[in-house]
């Protein structure tokens, strides 16, 4: 009885796929952090500055191979049915984020920081982790 109870144990684990343990498992370009944030009035700069520093970070930190890179929203104005770019909402994309494990330092007074400058200008709307194709290497 043990013994078949040990076969069909082994036997179901063998036919179980491997779960996967992070989004990295899962995708084969580039998981990316999608955030949509809105700009407090007049905050632009400050958000701007608060970009800069969180790629400052990661650097001075040794993470050289993610990228942050920022785009403003385009809207459409019912009236005149002309595009312009958003003065309130911007993209943030942040492509390989490095694992926890390889910033040993988050939370430090210089991540503080600019996490401060992230919520001093901007509310976060909404944020992604998604699987983008391959980015800027191959």
């Amino acid at each position: 009885m043990r013994v078949a109870l040990l076969f069909a144990a082994v036997t179901f684990l063998w036919s179980v796929p491997a779960l996967p343990q992070s989004p990295a498992d899962l995708c084969t370009g580039d998981v990316t952090v999608v955030r949509v944030s809105t700009i407090k009035p007049g905050a632009m700069q400050t958000f701007m500055a608060a970009v800069a520093a969180h790629k400052a970070w990661y650097r001075a930190n040794g993470v050289t191979d993610n990228e942050i890179v920022t785009a403003p929203v385009l809207v459409r104005d019912q009236a005149t049915k002309l595009w312009k770019l958003s003065d309130i909402e911007v993209m943030s994309f942040h492509i390989r984020p490095p694992a926890n494990s390889r910033t040993p330092n988050r939370g430090d007074a210089a991540w503080n920081a600019y996490v401060k400058q992230y919520r001093d200008s901007s509310d976060l709307k909404s944020e992604y982790m998604t699987c983008m194709p391959k980015h800027g290497r191959q």
